[in-house]
């Protein structure tokens, strides 16, 4: 056989990569669940067009609130949401709506606006604290 040592270096290098094995495979475990959690059923969404546009369409909410983004025009029913989401800047508007709509993660979007992931994330708090001050402000009026 070989050296003790080396035969002691080869298992823990085993036991690493079959860890780091591990722990890969549970964040993909993860990350499906979370993404079965966001899907909508194709049977909700209607075709718009011809086209590749589709929207999900709540006969619930009144209102005509659209935002193009990422080649996918997000409805927004809720007339003071979508009120509130159009009063944000443009970058912070993009995050809310990639991240809560679209279904992405803070690197997903940092990929896509060329910003770094701690400025997403800084945004996405910072523009979930504008709505909630705006939608208090407007549900307290009624």
């Amino acid at each position: 056989m070989g050296d003790p040592k080396e035969t002691h270096i080869q298992h823990m290098f085993d036991s690493f990569c079959k860890k780091v094995v591990r722990n890969e495979a549970f964040n993909i475990q993860k990350k499906d669940a979370r993404f079965r959690q966001r899907q909508i059923s194709m049977e909700t969404l209607e075709q718009k067009s011809l086209g590749t546009e589709f929207y999900y369409s709540d006969t619930r909410l009144n209102g005509n609130g659209k935002f193009p983004i990422l080649g996918i025009e997000i409805l927004i029913g809720n007339e003071v949401l979508a009120n509130a989401i159009e009063q944000l800047a443009s970058i912070r508007q993009e995050i809310i709506l990639m991240s809560f709509f679209i279904g992405l993660n803070d690197r997903e979007i940092s990929e896509i606006v060329g910003k770094s992931l701690g400025s997403v994330w800084y945004q996405r708090q910072e523009a979930l604290e504008d709505l909630n001050r705006m939608l208090g402000d407007s549900y307290e009026e009624n």
